[in-house]
């Protein structure tokens, strides 16, 4: 029988591995129930997640903790508020710094979680023919870490887009896959419980594109970064921004990023910086 080039597991089961810097998973919340209302300004409000800007491709960043390929683009969610009259509310009007979305990682039929993978490299090998009888086999448990790595849960921005509208937006600029394939991403919008109401609830749900994960020799390339990426360079937040499908890259501000995978050669894992700095939650416009 012929071994699956990976093995998935049931993200229950994962309790976090010291082998993987990123931690447990986001916690696995309930839906929220008809009845519960959030109340802002003395108005319910209803949550309406979706997407603003999917990921289309990435080179997988295998199984070391030194090499992130970031998904590019990178995803951008956007949140919008209705009120209990079913309008939607002005984003100033809303206060943000209880917000949060998640990301977890599915198959594209998104009926199967691909959060969590088994590393082949700890998975026991064949057990030779003739084993001498003196031999001790050792058999380790396989380590079990995060197919999705970096920042998974991103707090609320308060942005312009492209077209210099002001919108509440969830960015993910420092995810990577670690195993090739196809696969969508489950985003999840939550409302930080507080003492007046301790309860967290999925609020709203959406979900990403199809898009692939080649290997390092199969990937094409990143793609020319978007309007709205670029706008939110300019209002402060560290998200990569190449030039061109050719150039080299910089981070918002213009941070020079001599790593830009901008063709099919091997680069230097060893020489990898890693992903960017997390922007600083609420900044931007306020």
């Amino acid at each position: 029988m012929i071994r699956p080039k990976y093995e998935f597991c049931d993200p229950s089961e994962y309790q976090g591995s010291p082998d993987d810097m990123d931690g447990p998973l986001p916690p696995n919340l309930p839906v929220i129930p008809t009845y519960v209302q959030h109340r802002q300004h003395g108005r319910v409000q209803k949550y309406v997640l979706e997407m603003a800007q999917h990921p289309v491709r990435a080179r997988m960043c295998g199984f070391g903790e030194k090499d992130r390929r970031p998904l590019d683009p990178p995803p951008v969610v956007r949140l919008r508020v209705r009120d209990d009259d079913g309008d939607f509310m002005l984003n100033e009007d809303v206060d943000i710094w209880k917000f949060v979305v998640s990301a977890t990682l599915w198959a594209p039929s998104s009926d199967h979680d691909r959060s969590i993978v088994i590393n082949p490299n700890t998975l026991p090998g064949p057990v030779p023919m003739y084993q001498s009888s003196s031999s001790v086999i050792s058999l380790s448990e396989p380590v079990k870490v995060r197919n999705l790595v970096g920042t998974t849960v991103s707090n609320a921005y308060l942005l312009k887009d492209e077209n210099d509208d002001l919108n509440i937006f969830f960015i993910f600029h420092d995810l990577s896959v670690r195993t090739e394939g196809q696969f969508r991403i489950k985003f999840q919008f939550a409302v930080i419980p507080s003492e007046d109401d301790p309860r967290a609830f999925v609020e709203s749900v959406t979900w990403s594109s199809i898009f692939e994960v080649y290997s390092a020799k199969t990937f094409p390339g990143m793609t020319d970064s978007t309007e709205l990426s670029k706008a939110f360079a300019t209002q402060g937040i560290k998200i990569t921004i190449r030039k061109s499908s050719r150039g080299r890259s910089y981070h918002g501000r213009f941070d020079d990023n001599p790593d830009d995978d901008g063709d099919n050669e091997d680069d230097d894992d060893d020489n990898d910086a890693g992903p960017a700095s997390p922007p600083t939650p609420g900044s931007g416009l306020r």
